[in-house]
């Protein structure tokens, strides 16, 4: 095996990719904006360009690498390269993204969920190691998946499995998630949600902190902030979050019995303040064998797990 991968984490607002060894350390990146408002084919421009400055970085060409690992948000078929209809990424339907690197790069391409790319990282270099049977949450924005069954990334029947965002937790909840659905755990556990949760209380009248910051900068970390300065909704606010990742981790379980559930994404970094909160629902309502064998832990890949587990495919 050649000694470098490249790895594409392609994002909805920018795109960032670089060159990594075959231990997982990340060589040299770059970080463009995806500008996904002007369509697929400057997006797709703007992977080339990304690709090219990295090996130029790195003062490689294209026959030094393995070859290039791209994580996408879906859905998408990774058996096909082809990224279908991802909400986040405007006109791209059915796009044969492989196919049309391909003809720029002469190099084996592989195309993959960007949650199932961080499964897979944290699976070789991060949380996982060493562990056959994982899940991977991400809680951001919203919320994604990846799982790792017996050594293996679990794609399912055409690469969409592990789309823990959006199952069901409560049939006649909030239509907020982008997948159209209600109720689907991303309304309820993601760092959108809690925003929107936050400014249904603050219109109905809620006195808090939270209401003299203007509506459209409202964040999450607003709300943490506010509760660590013993705001009392804010309080309440991230005592429903914890509940709502407790009944997501209780389902994972159940779905999947893992050995270990890793979670990364932004809301990972408040891991202080919610571990005990959604651990006390975990045990209260987790299957007692599931639940035995399992461990939950933060990610340990942080920012690039992404990059990371993009340049991992190939591997």
């Amino acid at each position: 095996m050649k000694k470098f991968v490249c790895g594409v984490d392609l994002g909805g607002t920018k795109i960032n990719t670089g060159i990594m060894d075959v231990d997982g350390n990340i060589l040299c990146n770059v970080k463009i904006p995806t500008e996904a408002d002007k369509g697929p084919q400057h997006v797709i421009n703007n992977i080339k360009i990304s690709i090219i400055e990295s090996l130029n970085k790195l003062n490689i060409d294209v026959s030094q690498i393995e070859g290039i690992g791209i994580g996408a948000p879906g859905p998408l078929n990774a058996d096909r390269g082809v990224v279908e209809c991802p909400p986040n990424l405007p006109g791209w339907i059915d796009i044969p993204l492989v196919d049309i690197l391909k003809r720029d790069f002469d190099t084996e391409i592989k195309l993959n969920n960007d949650a199932n790319a961080a499964a897979l990282a944290e699976y070789l270099f991060g949380a996982g190691q060493g562990i056959n049977n994982i899940v991977y949450m991400t809680v951001s924005t919203g919320i994604g998946g990846g799982a790792i069954i017996d050594g293996k990334l679990y794609n399912g029947a055409n690469s969409n499995a592990a789309e823990i965002g959006h199952h069901t937790i409560n049939f006649d909840g909030p239509r907020w998630c982008n997948c159209g659905n209600p109720g689907c755990l991303e309304s309820y556990a993601s760092g959108t949600s809690l925003v929107k949760f936050a400014k249904k209380h603050i219109e109905s009248g809620r006195d808090t902190i939270l209401k003299d910051k203007p509506s459209g900068e409202l964040k999450a970390e607003d709300i943490f902030d506010a509760a660590k300065s013993g705001d009392k909704l804010a309080l309440e606010l991230i005592e429903n979050e914890a509940f709502y990742l407790g009944i997501g981790i209780v389902n994972i379980m159940a779905f999947y019995n893992p050995e270990i559930i890793i979670i990364g994404g932004g809301l990972s970094s408040q891991w202080d303040v919610l571990y005990d909160k959604m651990m006390k629902t975990v045990d209260e309502r987790a299957l007692k064998p599931n639940r035995q064998i399992c461990k939950v832990v933060k990610a340990k890949l942080g920012g690039n797990v992404g990059l990371i587990g993009a340049a991992s495919l190939v591997l």
